[in-house]
């Protein structure tokens, strides 16, 4: 995040601190997400200082008469420009050397967005956040979504106070003006969150009301506020702002809705620090004040800029990252931040520089977006190159490796929509197994649920094979199979549609006489009165007459990359299966002894054959047999599923009941 240099404004240290505490979250974590849940929230606590200073600055220079568009534009391109375009380029030759083609490409598209400002429009439109989605940890300049919103506000903002000056004053108009901004801005992005989520946490207009949190604070002339207040209403003031920052540094994290009114906790929090700090009478400030925190808040910027890029390709190139090597990562960023600070801050910050008027700095703009897109333009010409070698070279075993590492989505068999087509519940499309005739009397069973019902087809596709039955396939993404409840069960998005679909196999489950319902059931399972409604459901369709058989979610693989398989084909040393640890939904305990409750009801799952001897992989005799953290491929269902029949079924009188016909319902 881009930091106001030391400038006529009185230098305030407890900034810097602050800065730092701010960088030291994010960075924490962005190593790993357990050491500070909510450390996403740093960037929020950067936007409101930059909304402060910038303001402050532009206020000065407005009331002062001495205030320059061009030299505002100048200051903040040779403040945030030079180490943004070192890092750009630098990112760009590291991952020429380590990235798989394709992504080699879609880092230089990156990069060149980012060379005009508009990294987070480029992943608002482009950033694949899909259900399905690769992990977006491994995107090595996903980080400057935030310098791109920074620099939109730079842009549109000096001018709109410019002219909010001269129609309305800078007395209380201005305040409410800008104060009804921030407020939509808040409202929209709580609104956005839910229903456009990529939108709301990369766009300016969702962002802006965090920004224009610390711009009142600046309007408001606080340092003259201060002077008159308490000692002790001024400590209490900074304590509510460590208070609101620890609420979400330590309360949120990454299953929060944000941003919207979460992100009021780190905005409020940096807003009330600023405030007591004014008067440098706050314990809090002080503190932020030592100096440790403030050479990391004065290098800062850099720090920020270099240690994503450095996780990101770490990770790209291994399975999962070690404790030595979350330390050298820490050196490595620390090291980079300092060098960046010292030799490229600097420089262009002082008076002294030869890029001193408007025409130069744009110069100098130009230069580095043409650097920019010169070596993009080399990395689509070397990646084209590669990707041509190594098909060449390996093309019998990448085609094998592309096959098996699809998702269950991309097979035709597979009936999982979006939302549900009524269609699919007639005719043979759907239906798996030995006796896939037309028409649904010889189809004894059907498998309901979400994408994690879906990915069990392959896995009840070798049952049926095995003791001669059919079953037809009907899910809806990210749709629970229970019935009633409302409708609170799905995306927000999609809770309409999520809803009719439960109706509809409330119908349809009528005309089977087994019944396989799938989930991904610790997600559903956080919904008020999820154990009520699906209790209720299973009551009411063994009283129907089926018999149910609940599928155990399978165990998930945060560190699963499915990157490392295509990059083992041209480096067989690599070994993508160390480190891959994974852990067994709690929530299959609840299952389990769910189904021992009912005579008409079996609990069916994949722990014993993926966890044998309790060591978890997602690895079956060293091939792969997941698509990403908690989705088996197909392939990999349909591998599980036979490595089970062999192994002996647990239910087998169940599967071999369903071999029979199905009598008319």
């Amino acid at each position: 995040m881009s930091r106001e240099g030391h400038t006529p404004l009185s230098y305030r240290p407890d900034i810097d601190g602050l800065r730092a505490v701010a960088v030291l979250s994010v960075v924490a974590y962005h190593i790993d997400e357990a050491y500070v849940p909510g450390g996403y929230t740093g960037v929020d606590i950067f936007f409101v200082i930059s909304g402060y200073l910038i303001t402050s600055i532009i206020r000065r220079d407005l009331l002062s008469g001495t205030f320059s568009l061009s030299d505002f534009y100048r200051r903040r391109l040779l403040r945030i420009g030079p180490a943004y375009f070192a890092v750009t380029v630098a990112t760009m030759l590291a991952g020429s050397a380590i990235l798989l083609p394709a992504d080699m490409r879609s880092l230089a598209v990156s990069a060149l967005w980012s060379a005009f400002s508009l990294p987070n429009v480029y992943f608002w439109l482009h950033l694949d956040a899909s259900y399905f989605a690769a992990s977006s940890n491994q995107v090595p300049l996903l980080h400057l979504w935030s310098l791109g919103v920074e620099e939109q506000f730079y842009l549109v903002w000096p001018i709109t106070l410019l002219l909010l000056g001269r129609w309305i004053g800078w007395q209380k108009a201005m305040l409410l003006a800008v104060g009804a901004a921030a407020v939509a801005s808040f409202i929209l992005a709580q609104y956005a969150a839910v229903s456009h989520p990529s939108f709301a946490y990369y766009m300016l207009p969702t962002r802006a009301g965090e920004l224009l949190a610390g711009a009142l604070l600046a309007l408001r002339s606080v340092e003259a506020s201060n002077a008159t207040r308490s000692r002790l209403a001024n400590e209490s003031v900074g304590l509510a702002g460590v208070i609101l920052i620890g609420a979400g540094l330590f309360g949120l994290d990454g299953e929060s809705i944000f941003p919207g009114l979460n992100a009021l906790y780190p905005c409020a929090g940096a807003v009330l620090l600023l405030h007591s700090g004014a008067s440098r009478s706050s314990i809090f400030n002080t503190a932020l004040r030592a100096p440790p925190l403030v050479y990391v808040g004065l290098i800062s910027y850099s720090l920020y800029l270099w240690h994503w890029p450095i996780l990101a390709l770490m990770r790209y190139s291994t399975t999962t990252l070690s404790p030595s090597a979350k330390l050298a990562g820490a050196a490595a960023m620390l090291a980079l931040a300092t060098l960046s600070y010292r030799w490229i801050e600097q420089p262009f910050r002082r008076k002294r520089s030869t890029i001193a008027t408007g025409g130069r700095a744009l110069a100098f703009y130009a230069v580095c977006t043409i650097a920019i897109c010169a070596v993009g333009a080399g990395m689509f010409g070397l990646s084209h190159a590669r990707e041509e070698r190594m098909v060449m070279r390996h093309e019998t075993e990448l085609r094998d490796l592309g096959q098996r590492m699809q998702a269950a989505l991309e097979y035709e068999y597979n009936c999982q929509r979006a939302s549900y087509d009524p269609a699919l519940a007639v005719g043979d499309r759907c239906v798996i197994g030995a006796s896939r005739a037309s028409g649904d009397s010889r189809v004894p069973a059907v498998l309901i649920g979400d994408s994690n019902a879906a990915h069990y087809i392959g896995v009840l596709g070798a049952i049926a094979e095995s003791h001669r039955f059919s079953f037809r396939n009907l899910s809806v993404s990210s749709c629970p199979p229970i019935f009633g409840g409302g409708d609170k069960y799905g995306k927000p998005t999609d809770r309409e549609g999520c809803s009719f679909f439960r109706n509809e196999m409330r119908e349809q489950t009528q005309r089977y006489q087994y019944v396989f319902l799938g989930a991904q059931w610790s997600f559903h399972s956080r919904v008020p009165g999820f154990k009520r409604d699906l209790e209720r459901t299973i009551r009411e369709l063994t009283k129907a007459g089926s018999h149910v058989v609940i599928l155990g979610q399978v165990p998930r693989f945060p560190a699963f990359n499915q990157n490392c398989e295509f990059k083992r084909v041209g480096n067989p040393d690599l070994n993508c299966e160390a480190s891959v640890g994974g852990r067994v939904p709690h929530i299959n305990r609840y299952l389990a002894s769910l189904a021992g409750k009912y005579s008409r009801v079996d609990y069916l799952d994949l722990t014993h054959v993926i966890c044998p001897a309790g060591k978890c992989s997602p690895y079956l005799h060293g091939r792969p047999v997941y698509y990403n953290a908690g989705h088996l491929s197909m392939a990999g269902s349909w591998e599980l599923g036979r490595e089970l029949v062999d192994g002996g079924l647990p239910t087998e009188d169940v599967f071999q009941a369903m071999s029979r016909p199905a009598p008319s319902r």
